[in-house]
């Protein structure tokens, strides 16, 4: 009977440990809230943030951040983990005959982007993966360099925000990255040095950043282990650079559209691709 009761005293106890959660009152998934710090954080974020049709109205006071729109928290540390922050302009539809419709909403989206600047308080967001700019309207200032001292991000959207000015190279320190896309801008490239150290990059949407002074953009491209989707479409790109061999065996989708290639160069390579 001792032995029994041993036996069932060592399951109970070993059960408890791996479901730590169980010595715990009540449903610990409802009662996680947001950490005080990156409150404060979001709170400094959204005061440099010009927001005309006042889309964080529920960032306020020392309300759960968990609950804020555009917040997603992970369910069990409360950390902020996502900020969705995009805006959604509205979609032409070529058989769409009512102007004054698309017009108004086209006047809504112009007033839900966000502007002004982006406050380096996202540095408290330190479990951040996720991190959606895009569509919004920051045409007066450069992408911040202090980006790329965010090492968690997995994902990263500032497509079509109006950002001005080179890329800065801080970006490749996002060695966790999977996704970036900065498309749509007016950026441009000096070199593509910086993508080196992405090597987990599965996604990259370059379009329309003016890459002509980037001669190297193949060759380091070439070297990203993990790409399977590359668009380089209007980059100015005007040539391709020799380089010894080209493996984009992984790769599944290649844009290289609206460039100044010729057709000859172009067509070979491609063809000659493995």
């Amino acid at each position: 009977m001792d032995g029994s009761l041993s036996a069932i005293t060592f399951l109970f106890l070993a059960f408890l440990i791996i479901h730590p959660k169980l010595l715990c009152n009540g449903d610990s998934e409802s009662e996680v809230t947001c950490i005080e710090t990156e409150r404060q954080a979001l709170l400094r974020f959204k005061q440099h943030l010009q927001d005309p049709s006042n889309r964080l109205a529920s960032w306020v006071g020392d309300g759960d951040c968990c609950q804020w729109v555009g917040v997603v928290c992970h369910n069990v540390t409360g950390h902020v983990h996502e900020l969705h922050l995009r805006s959604f302009p509205p979609v032409r539809d070529d058989f769409v005959t009512d102007e004054e419709q698309y017009r108004a909403q086209y006047g809504a989206y112009m007033l839900s982007m966000f502007g002004g600047k982006i406050n380096h308080s996202l540095l408290d967001l330190k479990h951040l993966n996720y991190l959606d700019l895009s569509y919004n309207d920051f045409s007066d200032i450069q992408i911040p360099e202090f980006l790329g001292s965010m090492g968690s991000l997995r994902y990263l959207n500032l497509s079509n925000a109006r950002f001005q000015g080179v890329i800065p190279h801080q970006l490749g320190n996002l060695s966790n990255l999977h996704y970036l896309n900065l498309a749509g801008n007016g950026l441009y490239a000096m070199n593509l040095q910086w993508l080196s150290g992405l090597p987990l990059l599965q996604y990259l949407d370059m379009s329309h950043v003016d890459l002509s002074k980037a001669s190297d953009w193949l060759q380091v491209i070439n070297k990203l282990p993990s790409l399977l989707d590359l668009q380089l479409s209007y980059c100015e790109l005007r040539f391709i650079p020799p380089t010894p061999s080209v493996n984009f065996s992984s790769l599944a989708t290649l844009d290289l559209s609206s460039n100044y290639f010729e057709n000859s160069s172009i067509l070979s390579w491609i063809f000659g691709l493995s």
